[in-house]
């Protein structure tokens, strides 16, 4: 009986093209202090001991150019993968655990590239929580008051934030679960925003590991600002919480 330490293969999507972002380069080769902002975020992967391999998903035409033009430059020993994504998010993620095995690689965990100020530390307990759950994600509660409105704009409602929480990545499954789960929303056409809530359609428990609001996702201009403060901010002091 093998009594190796577990470990995590991770998909790291990045096959998006930034539209919200507006420009002709793709918000996850933009420079964050002179580092393409997906550098940062493999870079947070390949020191994790809980990390084997990284699978790492980018627009099709974008995957030979980042192997010629970004690679060389940067050290990246966990890249084993360089997969081209989908139409979607969702066809992305599947793409990239396609080329993974769920009996010789039983956890997985789930990342936006363009989220690099996530704590690494964060994989080590999510791994350990997987022994009891089937998925874990990363999240916060919301700071602001919620509101429910309905399609002319009008409060319908305000829910309660004790019972809200905003979900960031990394998010982690059982490999074998989360892959099923995928291959159900192809047969059914479920599309949804995030995996955990394949994993709810699959009736499969989420467990909530508290996150920071730190982990951003750079998704606008203004967002690669704050990065570069927050990046400043974490080589003088550390900032995972």
């Amino acid at each position: 009986m093998s009594h190796e330490m577990p470990f995590f293969s991770v998909v790291v999507v990045a096959g998006g093209l930034g539209r919200r972002f507006g420009g002709e380069i793709p918000k996850q080769f933009l420079e964050l202090s002179g580092v393409p902002v997906l550098i940062h975020t493999l870079r947070k992967f390949e020191i994790s001991p809980v990390v084997r391999r990284i699978i790492l998903v980018l627009p099709a035409d974008r995957c030979r150019w980042f192997e010629e033009n970004v690679l060389p430059d940067h050290s990246l020993s966990k890249l084993s993968d360089i997969v081209a994504g989908g139409e979607t998010r969702q066809d992305s993620v599947r793409h990239g655990m396609a080329f993974m095995s769920a009996d010789k690689e039983p956890f997985v965990a789930i990342h936006d590239g363009v989220r690099p100020f996530f704590d690494p530390r964060w994989l080590e307990v999510g791994l350990e929580m997987l022994r009891a759950y089937p998925a874990v994600a990363v999240g916060i509660p919301p700071v602001d008051t919620i509101k429910r409105v309905s399609s002319r704009a009008f409060v319908v409602a305000t829910p309660k934030r004790e019972s809200l929480t905003m979900v960031q990545t990394p998010q982690m499954f059982q490999t074998r679960l989360i892959q099923e789960a995928h291959e159900q929303a192809r047969e059914r056409g479920w599309k949804v925003s995030d995996d955990t809530a394949l994993m709810e359609r699959m009736g499969h428990p989420v467990k909530i590991l508290p996150g920071s609001r730190w982990n951003i996702k750079i998704t606008e201009p203004a967002d690669l600002e704050l990065g570069k403060m927050l990046l400043h901010l974490s080589q003088e002091r550390g900032i995972h919480s």
